[in-house]
């Protein structure tokens, strides 16, 4: 299980010699225009690279310098089983799968945040956002199965809480997604593969001058790779706008999402070790969930600028029978089923005005959020309640000004400026009681970066950074702070014709740092570590036809401070779950509509939770992709997840793990797009 970590080396790279990550940002413009088109246009300055990767744009915002865009065209042709593994394909975001069913949970990973149930990044759809306050399971829980590939326009990677429009859970980055707001015409697909997959999709939609809308719908089914392991899921979308020859438009959103499925549960190390990966824990383990949104948004063109609001309101029920390993993990004892049952309503929104002064622009907003949630677990046999452990009822609430100033000081030089002053409001009572405890927790981010173009085609930048998340057990103990984050970093980047290529170095530093162990729930608090490491990226078209990439992330990251329950003193450890290094290669190509890639991904050894001494085995999976157009506005797609069929540690934890997928075949039809 534990090979050296020089003998995976060379293996990946002898793999990456013969088919040798993207990555490259766009700037983010704060300003989010919500009337953006579903559009797969390439720009001409890097025409000889093929569209089926994340793009660099033109680097207009400093605090964006480092931000990753995923296009159509890539998410499309993504043989992607879920909307992690869609995200960890396109954008090189570092995901360990936690195998349970689509609506538990999986670990979005950047630059050293382990983010457990991505708890550590800020998921945003149209500007709502995801991550759920005062949650039992784990404070910032965000299923990002929400998301409907066939409906996103595109997708950004903001890298550390650069941006002063991030708030809570935003300490390792921000992934903000923008659905389809236009569209001509009916597109739809079927895909089939292997372990019984099978999803229909169709987006459908009309546009004229004053407007239009985009309705659309899928449905997934699937058996699983291993026992116990069926799921069905589905969306629903509508977005409707309405546009004037001013700028102006009013936009509304109605999306909709529900899953059901079966868990296998958590392997022990012998178990994974014996090759028995298809094992199941108990045959009653699985959950179901259902969530839905409402959102209104104005873009106004103003004298004063251009204002921007959203309103929303979302709902939704998640419950959950898993077999938790015993604390103390290792292997030791019997799991015991437990219940988790989280109810929620929500309302929030901001309201934004953007004014240019000159050639520099300056913008205030407020953004707001208020979450009432009911939250209970007990344990359980097959489902049949043996104790109760909690039963709580809650609120939250954020209030937050925020204000971001570019200046540009000359042609080459942007600075911003930016700051945003957090008040977060918890409230905690047990259900069927009256006492009620509350605190309230003000937490001030300041935000600096700049940016010095050295030439149209190559710029250097620099950013200082605070960020911060709410505690987990804040649902219990209203009177926990949240933990904060220093970031810096600095970086150069170049684009031209036949490449697109960056480096950056960067370094966080966390206080009140908390590990929480995803598969016995327990959670170790009031520590200190730091995080630094490497971040590179290329990508050179070698002719019109064919593309190299590379992507890599090295990582040292480290517990400063952190002492167990156990009076374990973790100082000097490696923060928990996150890889040494992860390392991407591989080749695009695009020829007469004939588009796709083949590469190869590596992930180093990272220390699992709850056990400080071990390192786990690196592993490297490769994958392929391919689009072929066929007659009459019909393409068809091939996938191959895993081509070498590795099996791997993809999360370990006290003792237990899950596996990565074996070899997965996905093919897809698709008409119209």
């Amino acid at each position: 299980m534990f090979s050296t970590t020089r003998s995976a080396t060379t293996r990946f790279a002898l793999v990456s010699v013969l088919i040798a990550s993207p990555a490259m940002a766009h700037a983010q413009d704060p300003a989010k225009d919500t009337a953006r088109k579903d559009s797969t246009r390439k720009d001409t300055v890097t025409s000889w690279l093929p569209a089926v990767r994340v793009t660099a744009g033109r680097m207009n915002a400093p605090e964006a310098a480092s931000a990753v865009v995923v296009t159509p065209a890539a998410i499309r042709s993504v043989p992607a089983s879920n909307a992690f593994e869609l995200v960890r394909q396109t954008a090189g975001v570092e995901v360990h799968q936690q195998g349970q069913g689509p609506g538990f949970a999986s670990d979005a990973v950047i630059r050293g945040f382990t983010s457990d149930h991505s708890t550590d990044v800020a998921l945003m759809i149209d500007g709502v956002p995801i991550n759920q306050p005062v949650n039992g399971h784990s404070e910032g829980y965000a299923d990002w199965n929400e998301m409907m590939p066939e409906a996103i326009s595109t997708i950004r990677v903001l890298k550390g809480p650069v941006s002063p429009w991030i708030g809570n859970f935003g300490m390792g980055g921000e992934v903000e997604v923008e659905t389809i707001s236009l569209a001509q015409g009916t597109r739809w697909a079927l895909r089939s593969g292997s372990f019984g997959d099978a999803r229909a999709s169709v987006v459908t939609g009309n546009t004229a001058t004053g407007g239009g809308f985009v309705v659309a719908a899928d449905a997934m089914r699937e058996d699983g790779w291993r026992r116990n392991m069926a799921s069905a899921s589905g969306h629903a979308l509508l977005n409707r706008i309405w546009l004037d020859s001013l700028g102006n438009s009013i936009s509304v959103g109605a999306t909709g999402y529900a899953s059901q499925w079966d868990s296998p549960g958590f392997l022990t190390l012998d178990q994974f070790n014996e090759g028995d990966t298809r094992a199941a824990v108990d045959a009653t383990d699985g959950g179901n969930t259902g969530m839905g949104t409402l959102r209104g948004s104005l873009k106004r063109e103003t004298g004063s600028g251009t204002l921007l609001s959203l309103l929303y309101a979302r709902g939704g029920r998640w419950h959950i029978f898993l077999n938790i390993p015993p604390e103390g993990g290792i292997g030791e004892g019997a799991p015991s089923q437990t219940e988790e049952l989280d109810n929620r309503a929500e309302i929030g929104g901001y309201t934004h005005l953007h004014r240019a002064l000159g050639r520099n622009d300056v913008a205030i907003g407020l953004e707001y959020r208020g979450t009432l949630a009911g939250y209970e677990r007990y344990f359980t046999t097959k489902r049949q309640r043996d104790s109760t452990e909690r039963r709580l009822d809650a609120d939250f609430f954020d209030v937050a000004p925020v204000a971001e100033l570019h200046l540009n000081l000359s042609e080459a030089f942007t600075l911003g400026i930016g700051a945003r002053l957090d008040a977060l409001g918890y409230g905690s009572k047990e259900k069927g009681e009256t006492t009620r405890v509350s605190d309230i927790h003000l937490v001030a981010t300041p935000k600096l970066s700049a940016i010095y173009r050295l030439t149209p085609q190559l710029a250097t930048y620099a950013s200082f950074n605070g960020g911060f998340r709410a505690a987990d057990g804040v649902i219990s103990d209203p009177a926990l702070s949240p933990s904060r984050e220093w970031a810096s970093e600095i970086g150069l980047r170049g684009t031209g014709q036949r490449y697109e290529a960056s480096i950056a170095a960067y370094s966080m530093s966390v206080e009140r740092e908390q590990t929480f162990d995803p598969v016995s729930l327990t959670t170790t608090s009031n520590g200190k570590s730091r995080r630094r490491g490497l971040e590179a990226d290329a990508r050179v078209g070698l002719t019109r036809i064919v593309a190299l990439f590379a992507h890599g992330t090295f990582n040292d990251a480290k517990y400063l401070h952190l002492v167990t329950e156990e009076g374990e003193d973790l100082r000097g450890v490696p923060v928990y779950g996150v890889a040494r290094s992860t390392l991407e290669s591989g080749v695009d190509f695009e020829n007469r509509g004939v588009a796709g890639s083949l590469w190869a991904a590596y992930t180093g050894p990272f220390t699992p939770i709850n056990e400080p001494d071990v390192r786990t085995s690196p592993y490297t999976l490769v994958h392929f992709r391919t689009t072929v157009p066929l007659r009459k506005g019909f393409s068809l797609g091939l996938g191959v997840q895993n081509v070498l069929d590795r099996s791997a540690v993809e999360l370990r934890a006290a003792g237990f793990v899950s596996p990565t997928q074996p070899r997965t075949f996905l093919v897809t039809l698709r008409y119209g797009g």
